[in-house]
């Protein structure tokens, strides 16, 4: 996959801009609570019998992988080889499956999570790592830039959406869904095990935390996420007049003019010379 460019962006200097109502605490002490399994469970859904994912990787129950012998199901009945799987699951044995493989992705997130986090920041680690691996989680800058205390809302979101498998438009909903309750304290998220309805609000996301999309972005100003009303979005909401100076071109005048209301993250990217790249920082 083909990374963008920072090079203009300075770093981020806020772990957790929005004011969280909810305890931060370490990884290792979380396990995965009711929003993330629904969430897991809505995208991944259950099949039960052998199917090949977007990826080509055959696939049973819940998005467990049948690759090998070592991916097989005994228990089951279900036989996993290179290029061939048979079986079938009940969706009984399907969660069992699940919970099962689970256990290993929570067990990753704790020990390669050093930063105290929510509980709903935590469940939508543990879904992120299911979907792309924790090789994949453990070298992702979407954990280093959290592990260090860099990681904004906007540039949470951001990060995620990374993730998209060449903008599959499901996968583009479930990194949307996972980066939304990333900012939430919910203690009832809009996911059920059937459906996350909130996923749908991918088309039409603005506002005080606008969603910034490796797939070309939102369009829209319906939905805003209440969760990051206070901040977020690594801007620092001060108005359009910091924009049209930047926009404008007057470079590091503005930091001293239009933009001095600004957070950290917009001032400090004016003045380490981002020029009109800065605009996302400061809307």
């Amino acid at each position: 996959m083909k990374l963008p460019s920072l090079l203009l962006l300075p770093l981020l200097t806020a772990a957790s801009p929005c004011d969280y109502d909810c305890p931060q605490q370490s990884a290792s002490s979380w396990s995965l609570g009711s929003n993330g399994l629904a969430l897991l469970t809505a995208f991944e859904g259950f099949s039960s019998s052998c199917y090949k994912d977007t990826e080509g990787i055959y696939t049973i129950g819940y998005g467990h992988a049948c690759q090998s012998s070592a991916d097989e199901l005994p228990q089951y009945g279900v036989t996993c080889h290179s290029g061939a799987c048979s079986g079938t699951l009940t969706e009984a044995q399907g969660r069992e499956v699940l919970d099962s493989d689970v256990s290993g992705f929570v067990s990753c997130v704790q020990k390669a999570t050093t930063a105290k986090v929510t509980q709903n920041q935590f469940d939508a680690l543990v879904s992120f790592a299911y979907n792309v691996g924790c090789g994949a989680y453990q070298s992702s800058t979407l954990l280093r830039e959290l592990n260090a205390g860099q990681l904004t809302d906007q540039e949470a979101q951001y990060q995620f959406t990374r993730w998209h498998s060449g903008c599959t438009a499901g996968l583009e909903r479930r990194r949307f869904a996972e980066s939304q309750l990333f900012s939430s304290c919910a203690a009832s998220f809009g996911c059920s095990s059937a459906a996350c309805s909130i996923s749908y609000n991918y088309p039409k996301c603005s506002g005080s935390c606008q969603y910034c999309s490796a797939c070309g972005g939102c369009s829209g100003s319906s939905y805003s996420f209440s969760g990051c009303a206070s901040g977020g979005g690594g801007g620092g909401g001060c108005g359009d007049a910091c924009a049209s100076c930047i926009e404008g071109g007057g470079g590091e005048a503005c930091a001293e003019d239009a933009c001095k209301d600004c957070d950290s993250a917009c001032i400090d990217c004016i003045e380490n010379g981002g020029g009109k790249a800065c605009e996302e920082r400061c809307v």
